[in-house]
């Protein structure tokens, strides 16, 4: 299938995805938001479940962050040929269909990178710095803040210097918008569109909320990382950012002493499996700064 038809699909598969209640009605969506063929449409949701860059949650359909990245990815760019590499590498025969072939020794070099990462993360750590690196405004015009701070400890922390080594934040975040949007996308995926601590399935409900804040970020990665989110109802989200509970590393709940009558709020442990080591990393931070002991 033709790259760019594949891209119009999945950006609007994604842009469509909340306000649909089942397939046929996304698919009808799609259809008007791109004017391509009903037929096509089904051909490109068809491949991209085969490949697993896309999945269904009953009538809700779910795309992989792969598949979102390289939606939004610049033509022929690091990131769009990294991306396409995740979904379709698999895959001999749709490789050779396609006449792809990657010759870059760059590309090859990242490549390398993510064939060593775990192949269960949900997005790869070599993707995801890559792509933050290619949609933030790097202009030496735009002030940052929080220069002097460090970023939590993360394996990757050299190689994400690497790539960017501008540390802090961008004092007016409207210039991370889209990070944000890729941010919440990623916890939506993650999650499963539902709160993990009291199972509400609202998506319109749910708040990206990251665990070490957006103001204390040493570093504009750490804003973009999903490890230092949670996908949250908007009560847990205001009880988890005041610092009323947190977790501890094997995802069991913390309550605050200041927290009254804790038995109102449907607290709950999160499951273990949401514990990754950089996600430990950012929640010790948020035990350490936020929580109110």
């Amino acid at each position: 299938m033709n790259k760019n038809t594949l891209k119009q699909i999945i950006l609007a598969i994604n842009e469509s995805s909340l306000e649909s209640q089942s397939r046929e009605e996304l698919i009808e969506r799609v259809r008007e938001r791109t004017e391509i063929s009903k037929t096509t449409i089904m051909q490109a949701i068809d491949l991209l479940y085969q490949h697993k860059a896309l999945e269904w949650l009953q009538d809700e359909v779910d795309l992989f962050p792969c598949a979102v990245i390289f939606a939004r990815s610049r033509p022929n760019s690091i990131t769009e040929v990294l991306s396409y590499w995740q979904m379709f590498h698999a895959d001999a025969s749709f490789w050779k269909d396609n006449g792809f072939e990657i010759k870059d020794k760059k590309i090859l070099y990242y490549i390398e990178q993510m064939e060593k990462e775990d192949p269960t993360k949900i997005v790869s750590d070599t993707l995801s710095i890559l792509y933050t690196d290619s949609i933030i405004h790097k202009g030496k015009h735009i002030p940052y803040k929080n220069e002097d701070r460090r970023i939590v400890p993360l394996k990757n922390k050299g190689f994400l210097y690497s790539v960017m080594p501008k540390k802090g934040i961008p004092t007016n975040r409207d210039i991370s918008k889209d990070l944000q949007v890729y941010f919440k996308d990623t916890l939506m995926h993650e999650f499963d569109r539902t709160c993990p601590i009291c199972g509400i399935h609202m998506p319109h409900m749910l708040i990206a909320s990251h665990i070490k804040p957006f103001r204390d970020c040493a570093h504009i990665f750490e804003a973009a990382d999903h490890n230092n989110g949670l996908l949250l109802c908007r009560n847990h989200d205001f009880l988890f950012d005041q610092g009323y509970i947190s977790y501890q590393d094997d995802g069991k709940l913390i309550i605050s002493k200041h927290l009254k009558h804790p038995e109102h709020y449907n607290l709950n442990d999160l499951n273990p499996k949401y514990m990754s080591e950089n996600r430990k990393l950012y929640m010790d931070y948020h035990r350490k700064h936020i929580f109110q002991y």
